[in-house]
């Protein structure tokens, strides 16, 4: 992680600072994010190793969308979900 991810976390508890801290990935922060109703932006998301793309964005509610498997993305905010064929 770096300063400007350290910035985002820095109004957490320091036990949710620690588990922020320990994803590795953009989907374990998401993960991470919505187990928690907590909402960081995407650009916060990008900063976690393994940030890349483009997000989706829900049909529903707007928030950012995790991918699944077999191209399946999820909101973690409203639930929706949506089968897509993606290609990287």
């Amino acid at each position: 992680m770096n300063a400007q991810f350290e910035k985002y976390i820095e109004g957490l508890s320091p036990e949710l600072q620690e588990k922020a801290r320990a994803c590795k990935t953009k989907e374990e922060l998401s993960a991470f994010i919505a187990d928690n109703d907590l909402e960081l932006p995407e650009d916060a998301l990008e900063l976690v190793s393994g940030g890349c793309g483009t997000a989706l964005n829900c049909d529903r509610c707007g928030a950012v969308m995790d991918h699944l498997y077999n191209s399946v993305w999820k909101c973690p905010k409203c639930g929706y979900s949506k089968d897509d064929k993606v290609i990287y």
